[in-house]
């Protein structure tokens, strides 16, 4: 899981953050109901009203997007109807290097290291007609040492265009958070640290190619995602010939939200990665008491398979003020394994009223009574003005056996099972 929490909301995502963001600040918009996704990427949600709202309709995952004293952001422009806005963030850490891998998405790093990385984003609306409005969203990450010097923004995380109807549903279409991320990101809390047990991660934080239909009624929360074929899914070799997602949410009372939701990925191979994601599925294979030769032997005659996750959250609070916890279990079916992987993700915060917040999370996968994911994390951070903030955080393998599962080269591209802290400072805007 790529780390994009927000001290901001119980549930957010690109899609929520939008939403909320324009819909605060249009007279006909509708009001929009919180669900079990936490993270709310961020810098992403600490936004102003405008940005918040335009984030919040575009996002795969729900959230309750507060206007909290981190929100910053520059409404650049704002008349006949029409929006434009541009937010951002900069962190710099010292890390190690297996905190690095999670901050900079590459295994090429030395121990004990500063890093930075920076993050710019756009967001845009202009109205059509009364109660329909065409809506966008683009948000990149560059790093101090990107070796590409001609590509300075070198990651896209999000970008998609649509349009919002209202109480009618948004309707977006590009890249951006998977339908299920309303479940799985629930206990995503930490600035750097990141998650492993939702295997919904395995395939890479965002999804690309892919339309996402949104609707909020009463203190429902809907979202249905479909994803085109696609040569990119994470760090991994895979490819796919489609995915599906829905998920739905809601509130009992003011702070607790419940969220049910199902992810779809049909793999397809291709001549030129064939033999690599053959390798992929060898390991795991050999999980179900087969040698080596026969579980690669296996994933070589099989025809193209497909994984299935299915899982529910329950939280409580909004993550950043006062108490929150949230508690994530799931099940994963890969075609020819003959078991689930089941996973428990949890998370806890307090933040205190001048800033001060301490957060805990545990998270757990495992396959046939075998622990393949076992990791604690915690972390400490300090609000000191609206727009910076300090924050320190470790994660501790709890004696996972992902090389096991996934196999040694596998694991250390996914960065499975590894010691990391990091000690850092963000500014917002």
């Amino acid at each position: 899981m790529c780390n994009h929490t927000a001290n901001v909301s119980t549930s957010a995502s690109s899609l929520d953050a939008l939403t909320t963001a324009t819909a605060a600040s249009t007279p006909y918009s509708s009001s929009s109901s919180s669900s079990a996704s936490a993270r709310a990427h961020s810098w992403l949600n600490r936004v102003s009203l405008g940005v918040i709202a335009l984030s919040a309709i575009l996002s795969a995952g729900s959230a309750t997007l507060l206007s909290t004293p981190e929100a910053q952001a520059a409404l650049l422009y704002d008349q006949n109807g029409s929006q434009f806005s541009v937010f951002g963030q900069v962190q710099a850490a010292f890390v190690n290097e297996y905190a690095y891998q999670d901050m900079a998405y590459t295994t090429d790093s030395s121990d004990n290291n500063i890093y930075a990385r920076a993050r710019i984003g756009l967001a845009g609306r202009t109205q059509i007609t009364n109660g329909l409005d065409a809506i966008m969203m683009a948000q990149w990450n560059t790093s101090s040492s990107n070796e590409k010097e001609d590509l300075p923004l070198d990651r896209t995380e999000y970008m998609f265009a649509g349009i919002d109807a209202y109480q009618y549903g948004t309707l977006i279409m590009g890249r951006g958070d998977g339908a299920y991320y309303t479940v799985a990101g629930a206990t995503d809390i930490f600035n750097i640290i990141e998650g492993h047990a939702s295997d919904y991660y395995i395939l890479g934080d965002q999804r690309p190619s892919q339309i996402m239909y949104s609707l909020r009624a009463l203190s429902w929360d809907l979202k249905l995602s479909y994803m085109f074929a696609t040569n990119a899914l994470g760090d991994t070799p895979l490819r796919a010939k489609r995915g599906m997602g829905a998920s739905v949410s809601t509130k009992f009372g003011e702070n607790i939200t419940f969220a049910y939701g199902i992810d779809y990925t049909d793999f397809r191979y291709a001549d030129d990665n064939r033999a690599a994601s053959e390798h992929f599925f060898a390991p795991m294979l050999q999980a179900d008491n087969r040698t080596y030769h026969d579980a690669l032997a296996k994933a070589q005659s099989q025809h193209v398979g497909d994984k299935t996750e299915y899982g529910a959250a329950l939280s409580y609070g909004v993550l950043g003020q006062g108490f929150y916890g949230a508690l994530v279990v799931g099940a994963t079916k890969y075609a020819y394994m003959n078991h689930h992987l089941y996973t428990v993700d949890s998370a806890l915060n307090y933040t205190f009223a001048n800033g001060m917040g301490v957060s805990l999370g545990y998270g757990y996968k495992g396959y046939d009574g075998q622990s393949v994911i076992s990791e604690l994390s915690c972390g400490a951070s300090y609000q000191i003005n609206a727009a910076f903030k300090v924050f320190a955080e470790a994660q501790w393998d709890l004696n996972g056996h992902a090389a096991e599962f996934y196999g040694e080269t596998m694991a250390r591209e996914l960065n499975l099972g590894e010691n990391k802290y990091v000690l850092g400072a963000e500014f917002n805007f």
